[in-house]
């Protein structure tokens, strides 16, 4: 959804009164229409039959985007709402319109801010500095102009993800940071993984590597004789006898996109096929895909009844966390 800046400050950068409060209430206001003939409407009729524009009239055209490029969905920001170094957001809810001269901002000799949207009503504002507003949204928001289109969008919903956790100022650390850039890592890896090591690749090349670096011994299983079970991880456990170990039998499908339940379970019964002929005390089924609401409410249901049968899921995220902690950039 498209992400545009609404500036409502006077020339000293300082916030109009009563914007904030019109968010509140849902609207969205926006200025130099302070006058009868500043509609957004009539300025865009009078260059559709190639009038002229008075003065006035070109002056407000910079704001033609407000009727003529936000929809319904899109969201509006406003930096230094209510108060200098705070932004609020709200996502437009309806068509324009334009309020009279009593609705307008100002006093009876000055009565601006009459275009406005109907839009959801803003929750509190929130601090630039908050740790959740990635340096880049806080940038975009100081940057001059009326009303502009953010084209780069990706800070703006990164910041809009982590909003239910706002109210915390900067630390001086960079953790929120790291954490930013750890999350879109880990919806990147799962798809390099399909690309790199697609179909058999995964389980006959990625995985094996993977796993000895998590110092397990695997041991890959193909054909007919695999009976379910990509790969055989023995775990030897130091407290007990060097003839007693655990066997893990996993699953590997590469995948792009979500996974969905029925997709699931059909691996699941391969695994499960399997599990006497391969002696498993585990289950494991991995996926470069991310598994759907369903396909893991499938999988919970599985584990409560069988308890003799567990079997975890280790999709998108999760893979790319052991990617992360296993395979640290080097130079080889």
């Amino acid at each position: 959804m498209p992400v545009y800046v609404v500036k409502a400050v006077d020339e000293e950068g300082e916030p109009i009164l009563g914007v904030f409060q019109e968010l509140q209430a849902g609207q969205a206001r926006i200025g130099w229409s302070y006058r009868d003939n500043l509609d957004l409407r009539l300025i865009q009729g009078k260059l559709n039959r190639g009038e002229s524009l008075t003065p006035e009239e070109n002056d407000a055209k910079r704001c033609l985007g407000f009727l003529t490029r936000v929809e319904v969905g899109d969201y509006l920001l406003y930096p230094h709402q209510p108060q200098r170094g705070q932004f609020s957001v709200v996502q437009v809810t309806g068509e324009y319109g334009y309020l009279n001269k009593a609705e307008g901002l100002g006093d009876d000799d000055w009565s601006d801010f009459r275009s406005f949207r109907p839009c959801s009503k803003t929750p509190e504002a929130i601090d630039m500095y908050d740790e959740i507003v990635p340096a880049q949204l806080r940038r975009r928001l100081g940057r001059p102009g009326r009303f502009s289109k953010v084209y780069n969008t990706e800070a703006f919903f990164m910041f809009l993800r982590e909003l239910p956790e706002a109210g915390r100022q900067q630390d001086g650390s960079n953790r929120p940071s790291m954490q930013r850039i750890h999350g879109e890592l880990r919806k990147s890896i799962p798809i390099a993984l399909h690309r790199e090591f697609s179909g058999a690749d995964l389980s006959r090349k990625y995985c094996p590597d993977l796993f000895e670096r998590m110092g397990y011994d695997p041991h890959v299983q193909e054909g007919p004789a695999e009976a379910g079970s990509d790969i055989i991880v023995t775990v030897n456990n130091p407290l007990l006898p060097d003839e007693i170990e655990f066997r893990i039998g996993v699953q590997v499908f590469a995948y792009e996109g979500d996974v969905e339940a029925e997709a699931l379970r059909i691996k699941l019964k391969q695994l499960l096929g399997g599990w006497e002929d391969n002696s498993l005390n585990y289950g494991v089924l991995l996926t470069t895909g991310r598994c759907s609401a369903e396909a893991g409410r499938m999988l919970r249901e599985h584990n409560r009844n069988n308890p003799n049968r567990l079997v975890r899921l280790i999709e998108g995220d999760d893979l790319a966390d052991l990617f992360l902690k296993y395979f640290p950039p080097a130079v080889e």
